[in-house]
């Protein structure tokens, strides 16, 4: 009950240090998504630590894997929180550790900074929880007004039978409502068995487009693959967390053309200040790799630096609170990626782009 009173707000934080906790799915199917999002993190912290940190003090981050599974999340969170005592919890990757995690950061007052998910978290305004990206619904919103502005009218949807999909389904299907656009849901039994069926009746369709909601990169690459072995010519389109790094790998040739919704800008659009900053200090760490999702990590540990910085030497979480809901594209330079938060708004961007997959998972807009 003590740990989680106001009176040790300041835990995790010494004259040197400030510790920070993350449960991520090191291992498991979104193990090279969590590892590019981690390295982008670490690139922007490594930097900060090398200047002499933030008031002095050097970010650590404490990494547990949960192998993307809520359980293992929720455990680790709690680890986090009363054993390792740390201030603050960042960059959650997923839908179900983020959820698992928020309830409990929620409950001990700990802030929750940059879940990489734009799954609904909560039914409501949570003032421990701050997004840097976009939702999962501003990104399907943005792909439907496109597709009716190119004249796509029928599309169908392969959805997960999880809370996760089932929630994402109803959303799509009162967007697609309002843009008067046919849209067919298929649900895919857990962990994607036996797929020739789901094949099958999403043939029958004859759709122009078929769209992929599932956070397992196997079993898109089994569907995209078995489609188009049986003859479907259309699109193929997924939102960011698809895994465009192990996608491509596990298509090769097939994933040429795939449509995907990214929620910062392309590593590769030089043109913009922030992604040159990021490719300078990828190249300061003796990295060679670029990705959307590295880039991301690099947004999130860039912005919640700040927060940092603008809470002072004397450091609490309410602080942090308090300088996180300061932060606007007013008084802060995002280098072209704007990042608006308030006292009422924890979400910092709406940012969405479209852009076509390479088959060596580089994007082209």
């Amino acid at each position: 009950m003590c740990l989680f009173s106001p009176a040790h707000a300041g835990a995790g934080v010494s004259d040197t240090r400030i510790l920070l906790g993350q449960s991520a799915g090191m291992s498991g199917p979104t193990a090279q998504y969590a590892r590019q999002a981690l390295n982008g993190a670490k690139i922007y912290f490594d930097k900060i630590n090398q200047q002499g940190g933030v008031h002095g003090r050097r970010i650590e981050l404490l990494t547990r894997d949960d192998q993307y599974t809520a359980s293992l999340a929720a455990y680790n969170t709690r680890q986090l929180i009363e054993r390792d005592g740390v201030f603050a919890l960042f960059g959650f990757v997923g839908w179900p550790a983020s959820q698992a995690g928020l309830q409990i950061a929620s409950r001990a007052r700990v802030p929750f900074f940059a879940p990489f998910t734009g799954g609904a978290l909560q039914p409501s305004f949570n003032r421990h929880l701050f997004s840097i990206r976009a939702s999962y619904a501003d990104e399907y919103a943005r792909f439907l007004r496109n597709m009716n502005w190119l004249g796509t009218r029928k599309l169908v949807l392969l959805y997960q039978q999880d809370q996760y999909g089932v929630s994402l389904k109803q959303d799509l299907e009162n967007h697609a409502r309002r843009e008067a656009i046919e849209l067919t849901s298929i649900g895919i039994s857990h962990g994607g068995i036996n797929l020739a069926p789901l094949i099958e009746k999403t043939l029958a369709v004859h759709a122009d487009v078929v769209m992929l909601v599932s956070a397992d990169y196997q079993v898109n690459a089994r569907l995209v693959r078995g489609l188009r072995d049986d003859g479907f010519l259309g699109q193929f389109f997924a939102v960011s967390f698809v895994g465009n790094k192990q996608l491509a790998g596990e298509l090769g040739e097939l994933a040429h053309g795939l449509l995907v919704t990214q929620v910062v800008p392309l590593p590769w659009r030089m043109s913009m200040p922030l992604v040159a900053e990021y490719r300078k200090r990828v190249a300061e760490a003796g990295r060679e790799e670029l990705s959307v999702t590295g880039l991301e990590g690099y947004i999130a540990a860039r912005v919640l630096v700040e927060g940092l910085k603008r809470a002072g030497r004397n450091l609490t979480r309410e602080r942090l609170i308090r300088a996180l809901e300061s932060i606007n594209a007013r008084n802060y330079d995002g280098g072209g990626y704007a990042v608006n938060f308030s006292s009422t708004r924890h979400q910092g961007s709406m940012y969405v782009d479209i852009a076509t997959m390479t088959k060596d998972a580089r994007f082209m807009n």
